[in-house]
């Protein structure tokens, strides 16, 4: 029996299918990776891809999931997932079919077919230059393909067959398209890959029997948004005996009467929904009489029932009313740096730990952590630097003395309250200078109601007045929360507002919380519901520096710019990944260049560089908008031997802000890079404008020259730029080949009989131009003792002159250079600018 449809069980179930079948691929796929960089991880990319899409799938979706929703997962898991040049094109082709199903809840032939046409856009849109012989060429076919028959076909399996058959020869056919293929007597990997994504549908579809699994497919238990809060379980005030819980397997029903019906048996009740289950917890003395309530409701699953008065009375040690908890965050953290933050509710903690706090302790009013309470936190952790943040001036004291006595680099940043801690935690990237900094501008809004009469700073405050504290500080009074908040507000609130952070607290007030909507709607507002105690708001405002540039430049790791390179500069490094032997790392921010050396040149470990995703590119962008920025310039390696660029294309084409934002080829890579940025960003701090900043960065980036020595020719073998054989006669020969940047294409300069040679080489050219026009020149090198040793002794011979400045001497270069062509050294030579 044919399949007339696709629906959104079907697409759920061929979209898992296809990814599998290419993931299976994925060393063959690698294999024939020649174009448009020959480093072997085009298969690697497709399935880290295709992987984190049906992670996502699993997860967050079943067969009754309804079509709207699956195309949001994987819209979201494939542009969060993406990996290099065939990734993201790969991201692209589904997302532009996920967009062509648009509405549709059932899809006919015909309408898979304008779903491919929509794809085969999105993916050639996604490219600056789209170059045939690709698998853009193998989507466009499918596509032509899947029009042409479309009409005349009732099947989807016969029209999966053709389009599959349609892509096959497509893929065949890509070598004359692309004289790099022919040459290497191999197809193109990506169209391969996508070859594999159509081939693996239809197998999923015929082989394995889609309809009866379909059938057969068991629901998924969905997991419930928040854990049970933290009751009181402390024997002394133990009324009722038996801590309860159970789950009812019904989500629709009269909730406020159940509540109502189940309260009467007790106290600490907590309840969680979805839309097919409801969670309780309670304490009662009468459990059974809970359960035979809640089976009025629906069917039970997952009871238990414990006595807790027992259990205090055999393990009665401290009471938990007493102790902070620590929860340590699942995501591992590659970084130098781990964060400790104090948070007062559940939902704090929940958000700290989504913004990448390492350890939570929960803590809060009447709960501030002991001395060994933190030293037990700082015992989860092991980076090289631990900040602790105390979000609660009480706990400052205790903070530091946790961290003398624990033989670690812990550094107590004083947070006062839970904002400060929140604005830390989210910018950490940006450096805890930078952060400290920024946070001088910013204010920290707590609002409460007065316990007592009091005076403070000349201030008069009469018990059940609401009070305000600005950066910890006691600063307004007012005897109503509405007129309390307006006060703050007008005042505290200005142009060079940017963002403000809202955290509700467990008593609401729907007028104030209207008038803050009102008063913060020209502001970009994060809303979170803390339900903290005894505190209405915590509200935390943003503001610019009034005198910042309003031009802001963008690059990525392979600038090799270091964080004295650009301290007090409006410059933004994203960075790249790097997979050491199947372990991903952020370039530069979870792996020091002095690691990747050590790893690359000690071991004999597989390398591989991919990079940024476009959702890393387009938060980067929404961030520096958010910080007051009116204009972004971002600069990057050459299109040529990297797909950096095009993933910065599709991160700003989500903006809704593409014309504020240019991205620049800068044809070249490492400090020919770095150096441009370096000096748009100073052009911008002149307050240059915007067009005369990008028309001198495409002038200038053709003017700099890069010269460097490969030692060992070993590594440029292994990546595929060079064959075995010219390496085994170069080696025999002791040919060193000097290599340079030509038109966005590394390229040999010269070759020469013995390194020494090469390095006068370099020293000659340098001082010969210096003859024409004075230079600046940078000297770098990556590998080890050797290759650094030979870059000083370059130097050395050259010598200072008033023709020959080097601002920047042996900077280590990083993973991408590297890489690709093992341990290097060389200079980077620029006409001095005037």
């Amino acid at each position: 029996m044919g399949i007339k449809y696709l629906d959104a069980k079907r697409l759920r179930v061929i979209l898992m299918g296809g990814g599998k079948w290419v993931i299976k691929h994925e060393d063959i796929l690698n294999e024939l990776n020649v174009y448009p960089v020959p480093d072997g991880d085009t298969g690697s990319n497709m399935s880290m891809t295709l992987n984190s899409m049906i992670t996502e799938l699993e997860k967050e979706t079943n067969e009754k999931t309804s079509m709207e929703e699956i195309i949001g997962v994987v819209e979201e898991a494939v542009l969060m997932g993406a990996r290099g040049n065939s990734g993201t094109i790969l991201s692209q082709v589904i997302t532009g079919f996920l967009k062509g199903v648009g509405n549709k809840i059932k899809l006919l032939p015909v309408d898979v077919a304008e779903a491919f046409v929509k794809a085969k856009e999105t993916a050639y849109g996604a490219v600056s230059e789209p170059v045939e012989g690709t698998m853009l060429t193998v989507i466009r076919k499918i596509a032509d393909k899947a029009v042409e028959i479309a009409p005349k076909m009732d099947d989807l399996m016969t029209f999966l067959k053709e389009i599959t058959e349609e892509a096959d020869k497509a893929v065949k056919e890509t070598p004359e398209l692309l004289p790099k293929l022919k040459e290497a007597g191999v197809v193109d990997a990506g169209g391969k890959g996508l070859f594999y994504l159509f081939e693996g549908f239809y197998k999923v579809a015929t082989e394995l029997n889609l309809l009866s699994e379909l059938q057969k497919a068991q629901v998924k238990e969905n997991e419930f948004d928040k854990t049970i809060a933290n009751i009181d379980h402390d024997p002394e005030s133990i009324h009722f005996q038996y801590c309860t819980e159970f789950i009812i397997l019904n989500g629709q029903f009269d909730t406020e009467e159940y509540k109502r019906r189940v309260l009467e048996l007790g106290d600490s009740a907590v309840f969680a929904q979805t839309s097919k289950k409801f969670k309780t917890h309670i304490h009662t003395n009468h459990p059974g009489k809970a359960m035979e309530i809640a089976l009025e409701y629906g069917p039970l699953e997952k009871m238990k029932i414990e006595n807790m008065k027992l259990q205090h009375d055999n393990l009665q040690i401290f009471s938990e009313k007493d102790e902070a908890k620590l929860f340590k965050n699942n995501k591992v953290n590659k970084t130098e740096n781990a964060y400790i933050i104090l948070a007062d509710s559940e939902n704090l903690k929940d958000e700290f730990l989504k913004e990448g706090a390492d350890v939570v302790i929960l803590g809060g009013q009447s709960k501030n952590p002991s001395v060994q309470e933190i030293l037990e936190a700082i015992s989860k952790v092991d980076r090289n630097n631990i900040y602790i943040l105390p979000n609660n001036k009480n706990v400052i004291t205790t903070a530091k003395l946790a961290a003398e006595k624990s033989g670690k680099n812990v550094i107590v940043y004083e947070t006062k309250t839970m904002l400060e801690g929140y604005y830390c935690i989210k910018n950490k990237g940006d450096g805890i200078e930078e952060v400290k900094n920024s946070a001088n501008r910013n204010y920290s809004i707590e609002i409460t109601k007065a316990v007592r009469d009091t005076k403070v700073d000349n201030i008069t405050i009469e018990k059940d007045n609401y009070i305000g504290l600005i950066n910890g500080k006691i600063k307004y009074v007012n005897k109503k929360l509405k007129g309390l908040t307006e006060e703050i507000l007008n005042q505290l609130v200005t142009l060079n507002t940017v963002t403000a952070v809202i955290v509700e607290g467990n008593e609401k007030d729907e007028e104030t919380k209207q008038l803050i909507s009102n008063k913060l709607k020209n502001v970009k507002v994060k809303y979170i519901n803390g339900e903290q105690e005894n505190y209405y708001y915590y509200i935390y405002i943003e503001n610019k520096d009034p005198n910042m540039p309003e031009i802001a430049i963008v690059t990525d790791s392979v600038s090799d710019l270091s964080k004295e390179d650009i301290e007090g500069l409006p410059i933004k490094i994203v960075p790249l990944k790097i997979d050491i032997n199947g372990e991903v790392f952020k370039d530069g921010e979870e792996i020091s260049k002095t690691e990747f050396w050590k790893e690359m040149t000690e071991k004999e470990l597989e390398i591989k560089t991919s990079q940024p995703s476009p959702q890393e590119f387009l938060n980067a962008y929404n961030r520096l908008f958010e910080k007051g920025y009116k204009k972004i310039i971002s600069i990057h390696p050459s299109a040529k031997f990297s797909g950096t660029l095009q993933a910065a294309r599709v991160g700003r084409s989500l903006t809704n802000r593409e014309n504020d934002i240019e991205l620049i080829d800068s044809t070249g890579a490492s400090l020919l890079e770095g150096f441009l940025a370096i000096e748009a960003a100073k052009k911008s701090v002149k307050r240059e404008n915007y067009g005369e900043i990008i028309n001198w960065v495409n002038t200038f980036k053709y003017k700099g020259k890069l010269l460097i020595i490969v030692p060992d020719l070993k590594y440029l073998e292994r990546g595929g730029r060079i064959g075995k054989a010219s390496s085994v006669i170069a080696g025999a020969l002791q040919l060193k080949p000097i290599l340079t940047v030509s038109q966005g294409e590394i390229t040999v300069e010269k070759k020469v009989l013995g390194e020494r040679n090469a390095q006068k080489y370099i020293e000659k050219y340098i001082k010969d131009e210096s003859k024409k026009q004075s230079l600046i020149v940078f000297t770098g090198w990556g590998g080890g003792p050797e290759e650094l040793e030979s870059i000083v002794k370059i130097h050395s011979e050259i010598g200072e002159s008033p023709k020959i400045s080097f601002p920047i001497l042996n900077r280590q270069v990083g993973a991408v250079i590297g890489a690709h062509a093992g341990p290097v050294y060389g200079v980077f030579i620029f006409p001095r600018l005037s």
